[in-house]
């Protein structure tokens, strides 16, 4: 163990009072008391290099448990995961907000305080998060006690609050949610004073579906399908994160050839949705031909994936235990010739993309996210690296079998659009790299084993790095092997959250739709 894991390790005994070593697999739990947790997570951060990753809330009444607050913490520099759990009494629930010390989990707290109703004292602006404002306060939908298909009476004279008076001079130009083409539900709230855009309210949450309530008491079969519909374009990496949790919650490990067949699809739905991104980004800024030369690439790897997987967007393919298919020698061959084309088609265009001064002339200086905000309130994936953060779960906490793939994780530190766009072309390279060499080493054998029946009781926590960053998803097992909690949190969360610190300053009215584009967030995967 190197010296400097072995001071970390120290360092949370100290922090936990125990030393962590009781841990089967990579997640470690640890129950703790809800008045310790300011401190606690202060101290995780700060001591040990604890990075926040989620907050949730558990209703366990149901399965003769109790409320529980739980909060995850990436260990990178040990290589796991801390999970804490806190028991709250039901009576009345709360905790202390870890809000002022631990900005990131200001969106996690309000959200658990919608959906399972315990209380975090002292947050500095404790409002209703994700549900709409119609909603009946006491109804709490992740609650043991609420069915899914509850009908719920709603009150339509109740508006959502509205903005305070914009001062002389200012005007507010409300935004969506509804709006042409293609662009996913949310609501913006921009504020201007004559061109200079001085500050944004964001509402998303319209595309609420109740993921998370949905999957309670499914059969284990079912429950790929609806991890695939958190975000179509992350169909894959989600369907993966699930899995995983799964197969940790069950003990089983996946064959080999399933591994290193699951990170090249992985990297095939980056590879589409980094070229997706750069062509939408040009779209932003008016350079049609790059744009139409992008989307063309685009297509090329969609199609691919159809021959591969049977579905553009490769929904269908994992299953807890492995794949539900194996593709047949002509398909991987298609892959590896598809990415010798894409990396040719780019090394004639990325220099004239790169080289049109009209294009870099939006990015430059548009959209700063700083690294310290970046990093306070857990900016995560392409967002994060563009503003100096410097994690990628693929190499911090290595899934399937990117352990054995050789790759660079590019991190720049301006924070402006031109940072986030470089860093998906950077990324795309080393895509195509992964690629090509795990091509190259795929073993045989069979994709995929007996999940088994799941033990009730049994937890288990899965995660990727998906296009957009970071996804977590964790699972509790109800009776029959079915599940009692799932929780995802997707990367545009996290994103989300730190988005409208990148729009005041000195960005203009016309940089807006070109610094939305540059943080690409998935507005379907951030309301769920």
């Amino acid at each position: 163990m190197r010296s400097s894991e072995q001071s970390l390790r120290m360092d949370l005994a100290s922090i936990l009072g125990a030393e962590p070593t009781t841990a089967p697999g990579p997640e470690l739990m640890v129950r703790v008391d809800a008045g310790q947790l300011p401190s606690l997570a202060e101290r995780l951060c700060q001591e040990a290099d604890g990075v926040f990753a989620d907050l949730f809330g558990v209703d366990a009444r149901g399965q003769g448990g109790g409320l529980e607050l739980h909060i995850v913490f990436a260990m990178d520099q040990m290589g796991m995961w801390l999970h804490l759990v806190a028991p709250v009494q039901a009576e009345v629930p709360y905790y202390p907000s870890l809000a002022s010390s631990l900005p990131a989990v200001d969106w996690y707290e309000r959200e658990a305080w919608d959906e399972v109703g315990i209380e975090p004292r002292g947050h500095p602006a404790l409002a209703r998060l994700r549900l709409p404002p119609d909603w009946p306060e006491a109804v709490r939908p992740l609650s043991s006690s609420f069915p899914w298909n509850t009908e719920v009476p709603r009150n339509r004279q109740v508006a959502r609050p509205e903005l305070v008076a914009a001062p002389p001079g200012v005007v507010d130009y409300p935004l969506g949610p509804v709006r042409s083409g293609v662009v996913e539900s949310a609501h913006y709230g921009l504020r201007t004073a004559g061109e200079e855009l001085v500050d944004v309210r964001l509402q998303p949450f319209y595309k609420h579906r109740g993921v998370e309530k949905m999957a309670e008491g499914l059969p284990v079969i079912y429950l790929p399908l609806l991890a695939e519909r958190i975000s179509g374009t992350s169909a894959f990496a989600h369907s993966l994160a699930l899995c995983q949790a799964l197969e940790a919650a069950a003990g089983v490990e996946v064959p080999t050839r399933a591994r290193y067949l699951r990170t090249i699809l992985a990297e095939l739905e980056r590879i589409y949705n980094h070229l997706g991104y750069q062509a939408d980004l040009c779209q932003a800024t008016g350079l049609a031909v790059g744009q139409a030369q992008l989307d063309i690439l685009k297509e090329r790897v969609l199609r691919l994936n159809a021959g591969v997987a049977g579905h553009r967007y490769l929904f269908g393919m994992n299953v807890a235990g492995g794949l539900a298919r194996d593709p047949d020698p002509d398909a991987l061959e298609a892959v590896r010739r598809t990415a010798w084309e894409v990396r040719l088609e780019l090394k004639s265009l990325e220099p004239m993309l790169w080289g049109s001064s009209s294009h870099l002339d939006r990015l430059d200086g548009t959209g700063i996210l700083t690294p310290v905000d970046a990093k306070a309130h857990g900016a995560v994936g392409p967002i994060g690296r563009a503003s100096g953060v410097d994690r990628d779960l693929r190499r911090d906490h290595p899934y399937a079998a990117y352990a054995e793939a050789g790759f660079e994780v590019p991190v720049y530190q301006a924070g402006d659009a031109m940072s986030r766009a470089k860093v998906r072309m950077a990324e795309l390279h080393q895509s195509l790299r992964i690629v090509e060499q795990l091509l190259d080493e795929v073993p045989s054998g069979p994709v995929r084993v007996a999940l088994g029946e799941l033990p009730a009781g049994a937890t288990g926590l899965g995660w990727v790095e998906s296009p957009r960053g970071e996804a977590v998803h964790w699972v509790l097992v109800g009776e029959r092997g079915a599940l009692s909690r799932y929780r995802v949190r997707p990367a545009s969360f996290a994103n989300a959250q730190v988005f409208p610190m990148a729009v005041p300053g000195r960005n203009i009215l016309t940089d807006f739709p070109i610094i939305e584009q540059s943080f690409g967030l998935s507005f379907a995967g951030c309301d769920r």
